[in-house]
């Protein structure tokens, strides 16, 4: 059996920044919250968040077999101009080495299991579920040294997985509200994200509120 340990070590090996696993569920929190927030038209015009709820919400429906969501971070500064095919290309060698320990019955052959920014998967909660790090008040998915500057990437394993590793507490963004008072349109609100007053909504390249959160402070 595979365990999270060995998991991590061949990650880290292979050039991701960090590594963590979560049993594949039902996120039966995320659920409700992204249906109410799609349904008051805060997401604008992502129409694509309308479609594959079932799946965006339980990747055992993405993933037939899915029983464990391994999570990788790679740095902003490691992830070279086209962030999709570095995070892919490190999954499909990681994918390659869990092969070699595990067995090819690891992963549904039939199905797509790696994912960087192109399936209906909660990234960033799945991020926190695997013991990364937290939801900050900028929405963002924050690691406790790398920051915000991370992108994600998955890959579904069909089988389940001896979870050896610690799942920390954060201390979280507490009282600060940098991003949220840096923000020129105030689109981050107080609990919620308005996507339709966010910069980056139009333009994707407003990073003003990553660029305030204390976090990122030692990885600019």
């Amino acid at each position: 059996m595979l365990t999270a340990e060995q998991i991590r070590v061949a990650a880290i090996s292979i050039g991701f920044d960090d590594c963590g696993i979560a049993p594949a569920r039902y996120l039966e929190e995320d659920a409700p919250f992204m249906d109410y927030w799609i349904s008051r038209r805060l997401h604008g015009d992502m129409a694509y968040l309308e479609r594959n709820c079932d799946k965006r919400y339980d990747p055992r429906r993405l993933v037939p077999g899915a029983q464990t969501v391994v999570v990788c971070l790679l740095s902003f500064a490691r992830s070279g101009h086209d962030y999709h095919r570095s995070v892919k290309s490190l999954l499909f060698q990681l994918e390659t080495e869990l092969k070699r320990i595990g067995g090819d019955d690891i992963v549904n052959p039939d199905a797509q299991h790696i994912f960087c920014d192109s399936a209906p998967i909660l990234e960033r909660r799945w991020a926190t579920l695997a013991g990364l790090g937290f939801i900050g008040k900028n929405r963002q998915f924050i690691h406790p040294t790398l920051g915000s500057l991370v992108h994600p990437g998955e890959l579904i394993l069909n089988v389940a997985v001896e979870d050896t590793l610690p799942k920390p507490t954060f201390a979280g963004c507490g009282d600060c509200r940098k991003c949220l008072d840096a923000c020129p349109r105030q689109a981050l609100g107080n609990s919620e994200w308005d996507a339709t007053r966010c910069i980056a909504y139009e333009t994707h390249k407003c990073t003003i509120c990553q660029l305030n959160c204390p976090y990122n402070e030692t990885v600019k």
